[in-house]
């Protein structure tokens, strides 16, 4: 009997430290799990200097021709934690510029071969 007693109150005992050491754990995981959330997110525009019409793309674009983007960005800002290129081309092929997380580009006629040329734009 007296076995069975000191067993429960270290049973208790050492439930009751790993409850209240469970939420700071919990806490720490989920800091950690929202710092590797992948955030795939580029505000293009059609004019130089993040100007005129503009939208956000959050997905691969192969082909831009479906969406009326098609040799028309001029300006682009990184607004996630990936990088993201920007293809001359469709399907991802010819020339490149490509944008670290939180960078910006304000004019893509100053990269060959990519003013007012970008057909396709793939998230690294």
């Amino acid at each position: 009997m007296r076995i069975r007693l000191i067993a429960a109150a270290g049973a208790t005992a050492a439930a009751l430290t790993l409850g209240s050491a469970l939420p700071a754990t919990a806490d720490s995981h989920a800091d950690v799990a929202a710092a590797k959330r992948v955030v795939k997110k580029v505000k293009v525009y059609q004019d130089a200097n993040f100007s005129n019409r503009n939208t956000t793309f959050t997905e691969n674009m192969k082909n831009l021709k479906k969406d009326g983007w098609n040799d028309t960005i001029s300006s682009a800002e990184n607004l996630g934690n990936r990088t993201v290129t920007f293809y001359q081309h469709k399907n991802y092929t010819g020339a490149t510029l490509t944008l670290k997380p939180h960078h910006k580009e304000a004019h893509f006629g100053h990269h060959a071969n990519m003013s007012d040329a970008t057909s396709s734009v793939e998230f690294g």
